[in-house]
């Protein structure tokens, strides 16, 4: 079960982290079941767009004042929900304590994503150890890491990309 959620939280970042590779579309119209789901789900959410992929649907929209991912299949299944973490400060506790106690602590962290899944939430930590630029000022002996936490602070997966 851990591997299972461990993939769909990977699909869903890596999904977003390399959207060039990932053909898609900026859409007007959905179909009517994919907007009555999300309406369902986030009748509060404000779409900004939506995008057509290979996968389904992706809503982009707001709520609370913060930008979201909402992540749907053809048939208006939700799959999943992609929300930025601003700070590592802003986890909940296990996930920080967790983190802090890792050996990944001085690492520099990109960014940090609250997936949510029908099954389960995961916390999404990318980050790299580059503290050392080149001549072109980029990271040189750069190694990034893909850390995934439960909300309980279980390390489920560590990847290294």
């Amino acid at each position: 079960m851990k591997n299972l959620l461990a993939a769909i939280a990977s699909f869903i970042f890596i999904q977003t982290v390399s959207a060039q590779s990932t053909v898609s579309t900026v859409i007007d119209e959905v179909p009517a079941h994919v907007s009555t789901a999300f309406s369902g789900k986030f009748p509060e959410g404000d779409v900004k767009k939506w995008e057509k992929r290979k996968e389904g649907y992706v809503a982009h929209f707001k709520r609370d004042g913060k930008k979201h991912y909402a992540y749907y299949s053809h048939e208006g299944n939700w799959r999943g929900t992609e929300s930025p973490v601003r700070r590592t400060r802003h986890l909940p506790s296990g996930v920080q304590r967790a983190w802090e106690s890792s050996d990944y602590v001085g690492w520099y962290v990109h960014n940090i994503r609250k997936i949510e899944t029908p099954d389960q939430d995961l916390y999404v930590i990318h980050l790299n150890n580059g503290t050392l630029l080149s001549s072109d000022k980029v990271d040189a002996y750069k190694e990034d890491h893909v850390l995934y936490y439960t909300r309980e602070g279980e390390l489920v997966r560590t990847e290294k990309i």
